[in-house]
């Protein structure tokens, strides 16, 4: 008993140093996989509870002596909320609660973290504190941008002006998050699922109670035909949607619509764009040169993304290339669905 409390507190204790650090926070769930994986959902359980005690011990102490001023309690109870939101929501996924396949737990999961914690994004947004706190960091930032894409040209600079205003900037991240949070989260968890399981596969063999990482390859992985009806679905509520902003009396449930059909199509573009980049590795894998051009493939389509001119090809691209599997058969005898 006393062992799995001290593994249980290591790894608690990585979670909580890797969440300290700006770029450490990508990876704070990992440590708690490897555990769900070790020792299953009583592992992630005790995990995740020892650093969510330990975050609110850390903040608590960060706010004394007045903790109560200019809605520190508020940011620092949203945080550990959305702490717990994000541990909870990567123990669903194990499959101790299910036969269900884990693409599956994982989008439900992640849906249900993103309802769960839309009442927390809301008491933010209602509270004046967090508003001028959040005022003050998009005022700092227009002022940075001001001056990193500052330039001589009258019309270019007018041009920066007029975008560069803080409410502005503030209106544009906002509706960005709010029509991608979802494939956000799913995006987030699925790394640390997958993150946390190879690194456990690829460490010395150790002894476990709990459920073992099965060997899994992403060359394998592949969505059943019937995923292309959310795809067509998701696309097509997105171009009502569109449809519809344009119309001289848009509807007051239209912002909503669009929010949930942003998030939907995303999440679908996302899968069949990895299944395109997993018939490329089941390709060069099958040629022998996986191992040498692979590395360059995923930096192309990363640097493709990352360019305004080409990122849009690529976000359709390679999930039409992905969906193209259903008639086109890339990966003969190739492996089962992942």
């Amino acid at each position: 008993m006393g062992g799995r409390f001290l593994e249980a507190l290591l790894f608690a204790v990585s979670s909580l140093v890797l969440y300290s650090f700006g770029a450490g926070r990508v990876l704070f769930l990992v440590p708690l996989q490897v555990i769900a994986v070790r020792r299953g959902p009583a592992g992630i359980a005790a995990a995740g509870a020892i650093a969510v005690l330990g975050l609110v011990g850390i903040r608590l102490a960060a706010m004394l002596p007045a903790p109560f001023a200019g809605g520190a309690l508020l940011v620092a109870g949203a945080e550990v909320a959305a702490f717990l939101l994000l541990a909870a929501g990567l123990a669903a996924v194990s499959p101790a609660w299910g036969h269900a396949r884990g693409l599956v737990r994982l989008l439900a999961s992640s849906t249900a973290v993103c309802l769960l914690g839309a009442p927390l994004v809301a008491a933010l947004a209602a509270s004046t504190e967090v508003r001028t706190i959040v005022d003050g960091v998009f005022t700092e930032t227009a002022a940075m941008l001001r001056t990193v894409f500052a330039t001589g040209d009258s019309v270019a600079g007018t041009v920066l002006d007029t975008l560069l205003v803080p409410a502005t900037l503030q209106a544009v991240v906002r509706e960005y998050l709010l029509h991608s949070f979802v494939p956000a989260v799913f995006g987030f968890l699925a790394f640390s699922w997958w993150a946390g399981s190879a690194a456990l596969r690829r460490a010395a063999p150790v002894s476990s109670t709990g459920p073992t990482a099965g060997a899994w390859r992403f060359a394998s992985f592949r969505l059943e035909a019937w995923w292309l009806w959310p795809l067509i679905v998701s696309l097509a509520l997105v171009l009502a949607v569109a449809l519809l902003a344009d119309a001289a009396a848009a509807p007051a449930w239209l912002p909503i619509a669009s929010y949930a059909a942003w998030n939907a199509a995303l999440v679908m573009l996302f899968l069949f764009g990895l299944q395109g980049l997993a018939i490329l590795r089941f390709l060069l894998e099958k040629r022998g040169i996986a191992r040498f051009i692979w590395p360059l493939v995923v930096a192309a389509v990363a640097a493709a993304l990352a360019t305004p001119r080409l990122n849009l090809a690529a976000a359709v691209v390679l999930p039409l290339f992905g969906a193209s599997e259903n008639w086109v058969r890339y990966r003969r005898n190739g492996p089962a669905p992942a």
